[in-house]
C-alpha cells in the first residue's frame, strides 16, 4: 500500500494507546497516518469498574472503531503485537501479518497475575462477580470478616482504598458488623500522595469503622488467616487484593527481568530507532492511567517533532492525580512524586525523583483538575468526561488550586447529586439531550462516576443527540 505520509503504528487499546492517538492527531493533524493495533474492539473505562460490585457505578465502554473512525487518516487493526523487527521497521501480529512503520509506539499493557493464592484478585469487570460473592457471604454471615490488602508498595493504591470504603459502607447499610481490615505495606495511608492525603483518608476510614494496619505486607493466605511478611497473622475469613503486573517480554524488544520495556524520558525504547513505549508495558515502576497518558504525551511530542512540527518535546515528568471513589463524594488527590517504593529504580534518563515540599500534596472534595475524569489525560480526560467523539483543544486537561475547607456534607452532597440527575431527566424529557448530557457531566463530577442506570441513559441520550 502506497502511503502519502509517515506511518505510525500504535500497539494497544488502553489508556496509553488512545492518548497517543488523540495526541498525535492534535499535534500533527493530517501529516501522519496512524494504525491502532488492538486485540479488543472496545476501550473500557476500567478504573470505574471498582464501583460495579456495589452497584454504585458502571464503567463505560467505548468502541475503538468509533474513536479511530473519527480521526481522519487512522485505521483500526483488530490484532495483537507479537514481535518487532526494528532493523526492518516492521512488526508481526498474532495473526501472522507483517506491518511496516515509520514510528512504533508500544502501549500493549502488562500481564495481570494473582499475587495471593486463596484471595480474590480484583482486576476489573471480570472479577465483579467474585467480589459480590464475598459481600453476599458477609451479609449472610457465612463469612464473618474480610481483609483488603495491597500486595506491594510498587502498586497504584487507590483501588484497594475504594474497595475498602465501599465494602465497609455496603455492610453498614445492611446492618452487618463484620470487621473490615485494610492491610497495606505503606507507612501511612495513601503515602504516595503525601501528608494531605493521609489527613483526608484517615477520618474517612474511621467513620466507616475500617481497621487499618500499615507497614504490613501480605505473604500468604491460609484458611481464615492472612499471613504477613515476618510471620504475623491476621485472622480473617476472606481476603481481597489487587493484581501484580508482569511485562509481556516481546520478541525483538529489550526488557528488564520483569518483562518491562526500558525507555528514556521521552518514551524512546533503548537501543531501537523510531520505537517508543508508554504505559504499563514500560519499566517505570508505578502503573496508573494518568501516568500512562503522560508517558504517551511525551512519546507523541517526540514523534511530532520528528515530523517537523514546530514544538519542543517535553519529557515525562510524573504528576500523580487520583480520583478516589468513596461511599459518597469523591476525594481528589494530587502530588508530585514524594517517595517511590524502597528498593526500586526508575528506568528513565534523569536524576532521581526528588522529594517534594509538603505544599505539593493536595487532597480536596472539589476537583483538582478539569475535566474531572478518573483518568487524567491531557486529551483522553476531556473525551472521557464529555463523551464527545474527540476532545477540543480549548478543553485540554488543566489543574486547579485546592480550595481550603471541609468536604461537602453528606446531606448537601446527596442533594446536589439528586438535583443534577433530576435536571438531566427533565432536559431529556423535553428533547434537550445536550443539556441532559451536560447535567450528567456535573453529576459525574460530584460522584466520580454515574449510577448504572444513568450510565445507560447517557448512552441513549448520546445516540439521540447525534441523531438530532
Amino acid at each position: 500500500m502506497t502511503r502519502q505520509h509517515p506511518h505510525v503504528v500504535i500497539a494497544g487499546g488502553g489508556v496509553a494507546a488512545v492518548e497517543t492517538l488523540l495526541a498525535l492527531r492534535e499535534l500533527a493533524g493530517h501529516q501522519v497516518e496512524i494504525s491502532l493495533l488492538s486485540p479488543d474492539p472496545e476501550f473500557l473505562y476500567r478504573p470505574v469498574t471498582v464501583g460495579e460490585p456495589f452497584e454504585r457505578a458502571q464503567a463505560r465502554a467505548y468502541s475503538l472503531g468509533e474513536i479511530v473512525g473519527n480521526e481522519n487518516g487512522a485505521r483500526l487493526v483488530w490484532d495483537s503485537l507479537q514481535a518487532v523487527d526494528a532493523d526492518e521497521h516492521a512488526i508481526f501480529t498474532g495473526a501472522g501479518a507483517r506491518i511496516t512503520y515509520d514510528a512504533l509506539v508500544i502501549a500493549s499493557g502488562a500481564i495481570m497475575r494473582e499475587p495471593l493464592v486463596g484471595a480474590v484478585t480484583f482486576r476489573g469487570r471480570g472479577d465483579v462477580a467474585a467480589v459480590r460473592a464475598v459481600l453476599d457471604e458477609l451479609v449472610a454471615a457465612t463469612a464473618k470478616s474480610v481483609a483488603l490488602t495491597l500486595p506491594s508498595e510498587r502498586m497504584w493504591p487507590l483501588p484497594i482504598y475504594e474497595l475498602t470504603l465501599m465494602t465497609a459502607a455496603y455492610l453498614r447499610e445492611r446492618g452487618v458488623a463484620a470487621p473490615v481490615w485494610l492491610v497495606t505495606p505503606e507507612e501511612e495511608p495513601l503515602e504516595l500522595f503525601g501528608p494531605a492525603a493521609a489527613r483526608a483518608i484517615e477520618p474517612m476510614l474511621r467513620a466507616q469503622g475500617v481497621r487499618l494496619r500499615t507497614s504490613s505486607c501480605p505473604a500468604l493466605v491460609r484458611p481464615r488467616t492472612l499471613v504477613l511478611a515476618g510471620g504475623a497473622e491476621l485472622h480473617v475469613d476472606r481476603v481481597i487484593t489487587l493484581p501484580q503486573l508482569e511485562g509481556p517480554r516481546l520478541s525483538g524488544v529489550p526488557h528488564d527481568q520483569h518483562g518491562f520495556i526500558p525507555v528514556d524520558r521521552h518514551g524512546r525504547v533503548r537501543g531501537l530507532d523510531d520505537v517508543y513505549a508508554a504505559g504499563d508495558v514500560t519499566a517505570f515502576p508505578l502503573k496508573q492511567g494518568g501516568l500512562a497518558a503522560q508517558q504517551a504525551d511525551a512519546a507523541a511530542e517526540m514523534i511530532a517533532a520528528g515530523l517537523g512540527i514546530p514544538i519542543s518535546p517535553q519529557p515525562f515528568s510524573p504528576v500523580l492525580r487520583g480520583l478516589l471513589l468513596t461511599d459518597g463524594a469523591p476525594l481528589y488527590l494530587r502530588a508530585e512524586p514524594q517517595r517511590l517504593p524502597r528498593g526500586t529504580s526508575v528506568a528513565i534518563d534523569a536524576a532521581p525523583l526528588r522529594r517534594t515540599a509538603p505544599d505539593a500534596s493536595a487532597a480536596s472534595g472539589q476537583a483538582l483538575w478539569w475535566p474531572p475524569a478518573k483518568i487524567a489525560g491531557r486529551y483522553l480526560g476531556p473525551f472521557l468526561a464529555t463523551a464527545r467523539p474527540d476532545p477540543l483543544s480549548s478543553e485540554l486537561l488543566t489543574d486547579r488550586l485546592a480550595v481550603p475547607g471541609p468536604r461537602l456534607p453528606a446531606a448537601e452532597y446527596q442533594d446536589a447529586l439528586e438535583l443534577a440527575l433530576i435536571l438531566a431527566d427533565a432536559d431529556a424529557r423535553w428533547g434537550d439531550y445536550e443539556g441532559a448530557l451536560s447535567a450528567l457531566d456535573a453529576a459525574e463530577a460530584l460522584q466520580g462516576a454515574l449510577p448504572p442506570e444513568y450510565e445507560a441513559k447517557r448512552r441513549q441520550w448520546r445516540d439521540a443527540a447525534r441523531a438530532a
